[in-house]
Formats: structure tokens, sequence, C-alpha cells
């Protein structure tokens, strides 16, 4: 219930993404998912589950979440990905990541004040709790109904959604 959801509610499929933000492979990975919500719009519901396993990770966490309070989660986490080598460069310093947000329609100052917010940290426990509990050992790592995608591809990836919407189609007449 506390984690940022793209798509309806109702949505045949759940699509449980658990990201870092700062994992370049969850970068690879964003395209493909994107195209797979612009597929299914009413039948594919994704929940974003924050990992933090890189360095930058926690402040681009923070970030989406100030921008969830202001409806601009998804913006702002084309934004980060789009940017991602310039801020989170591995093994190296990177860029201050507020810089690339700044372009969007994100109050700022608002945002910044809300990227302070305690209760972000207890969020980010949590889902990190969650990466342990559910055996999460590497970003993106992907559910679909529940069930985890074995092989890390767009293809696979999409078969397991159109396969969960045949059977969810089938137990609905």
């Amino acid at each position: 219930a506390h984690a940022p959801v793209i798509g309806p509610k109702e949505a045949a499929v759940t699509l449980v993404e658990f990201i870092d933000p700062a994992c370049e492979a969850c970068r690879a990975m964003y395209p493909y998912v994107k195209t797979i919500m612009k597929k299914h719009p009413n039948d594919v519901r994704l929940v974003i589950r924050y990992v933090n396993f890189h360095t930058q990770s926690e402040e681009a966490i923070r970030i989406l979440e100030a921008a969830r309070k202001q409806n601009q989660f998804e913006t702002v986490l084309e934004v980060l990905l789009a940017f991602q080598p310039a801020w989170a460069p591995h093994h190296k310093e990177g860029v201050d990541p507020w810089l690339f947000v700044a372009k969007t329609d994100l109050n700022i100052e608002q945002a910044k004040q809300d990227a302070l917010n305690p209760q972000i940290a207890d969020l980010i426990a949590l889902d990190m709790a969650d990466v342990e509990a559910a055996g999460v050992q590497k970003t993106p790592s992907f559910f679909v109904n529940g069930e985890p995608l074995k092989l890390m591809h767009p293809d696979p990836l999409l078969e397991m959604i159109e396969t969960a919407l045949k059977a969810a189609q089938q137990t609905a007449h």
C-alpha cells in the first residue's frame, strides 16, 4: 500500500519491480517496462519497490518520494534514469541529481524539504526488508502476479505478463 503504483488498481496483472534508481540494468530495462505498460494500459499495474544497493540510491529514492507528493513520480523517474550516468557513475563522484530534476515541473524547494522527511527512511527500510523476504539479490527484479521472473530479459517478462493476462481472461469467462 505504501509503494508507488502506475496503472489501474483493478488491473488483471500486477507487475512488481524491485528497482534501484542508481542501477544500470534498471535503467536499461525501464524502456521495456514502459512499452509493456503502454501496450496494456488497462490490464497491467506496475508497483515500484525500492532497492538501496548503490551509494547514490537513497538520495534518488528521496527525490522520487518528494516527486510523488507532487504527482510528478513518473516524470522524475524518467529524468533520473535518463541522466543516471551523470549522477550515479560507478566508482567516481557524480553530479547532483537535483540539477536534472530542476528542469521538470517539480517545485524544487518543496521537494527538497519533502525529501528530508524521516518517513522516507522507514519506507526504504520496509522495502529492503521485503527485498530480503522475497530473496531479491539483484536489480531489477520482477514479479508477475507474485511469480518471479527467472530470466532477466524483456521477452520473458512480456511473455509472463501475456500468459497472466490470458489466464485472467479465461477466469473471467
